[in-house]
């Protein structure tokens, strides 16, 4: 019998290739780990696509537990550009406020609330990912938003950014999206419990990240950890040497890409599965470091951990 995160998984993979499965998972447990996930990629990639198949699979279709915030970049085309950029602001805020409410109410206990910031400009995701809800410089010690409140933004392939909103964006768990194409399969309601079993299963303190891999792995030591042969290669070329600290959100995302049981969500095998892990937090390292303006690079990096 398959745990809840296991069927989560399950739905997620529904008529999914490989690199669409590994993506979809990627994209899970990036948010089992931090609340905000980042999805950067060129116009029409299927960043949007993704989007609504990991919330279909999670929270159904017509919970109303799925908002989209979309950018006001149309005001630029108006003489009265500032208000009607601060209108649409408003507006979202105000969409914002009634799922933070809901989510913290009692009915909302156990949900999961999902918030697309779908197409943002730089600025616009200032506002809302470090001034309003302080997601990002990634600090869990001063979030301000519900347990159960989670956020993805996408991202056109960032250039021309300013110093601020290229340091704010490189501290995202960011994923690129090459080319998303898969259409939404036929998926019944999510059964009662997937919600509440993300919820209760993500690993937010490191002592328990670890005691939970030491568990998996029968020991004080983990499997020997280094970047794939891919990852290697593609530093190698870009002149970057590798971050392979194992830091406290490293620790944090190789333990949420099992179950609470132990299984692995990459790959039930648990030392490969910890391998794939490992390859898709060093590739969010990589991105990090990147140039923004080097939006050629991303793809390729992607490719190497089969995203």
């Amino acid at each position: 019998m398959l745990s809840a995160e296991r069927e989560t998984i399950r739905r997620l993979h529904s008529d999914a290739d490989p690199t669409e499965a590994r993506l979809l998972t990627a994209v899970y447990v990036s948010l089992k780990t931090h609340p905000c996930v980042v999805l950067s990629g060129r116009a029409g990639a299927g960043k949007a696509a993704l989007v609504q198949h990991l919330t279909t699979a999670l929270v159904g279709s017509d919970s109303g537990q799925f908002i989209r915030i979309g950018s006001a970049q149309w005001a630029a085309q108006s003489g009265q550009r500032e208000y009607y950029r601060d209108l649409h602001t408003r507006f979202g805020d105000s969409q914002l406020s009634e799922v933070l409410s809901e989510a913290q109410s009692p009915q909302g206990a156990g949900k999961l609330y999902f918030v697309l910031f779908d197409g943002l400009a730089p600025d616009e995701l200032f506002h809302y990912l470090h001034e309003r809800f302080h997601l990002l410089p990634v600090d869990p010690t001063s979030l301000a938003v519900p347990e159960n409140v989670l956020f993805i933004a996408t991202v056109h392939q960032p250039s021309g950014l300013s110093d601020r909103d290229a340091a704010l964006l490189s501290q995202a768990h960011q994923i690129n999206v090459t080319a998303y194409r898969r259409l939404l399969p036929p998926l019944p309601p999510p059964p009662v419990g997937l919600q509440r079993a993300m919820i209760r299963d993500a690993v937010h303190d490191v002592v328990v990240a670890r005691d939970r891999l030491r568990l998996i792995f029968g020991g004080v030591q983990l499997p020997h950890l280094r970047p794939s042969s891919h990852i290697s290669g593609f530093l190698r070329w870009s002149g970057l040497s590798p971050d392979t600290t194992l830091n406290s959100d490293m620790w944090l995302f190789l333990a949420n890409s099992f179950d609470r049981y132990g299984n692995g969500l990459f790959i039930a095998d648990p030392v490969r599965n910890l391998q794939a892990a490992y390859d898709i937090r060093m590739v969010q390292r990589v991105m990090a470091r990147l140039d923004p303006a080097n939006a050629a690079l991303r793809p390729e990096l992607a490719r190497a951990v089969g995203c």
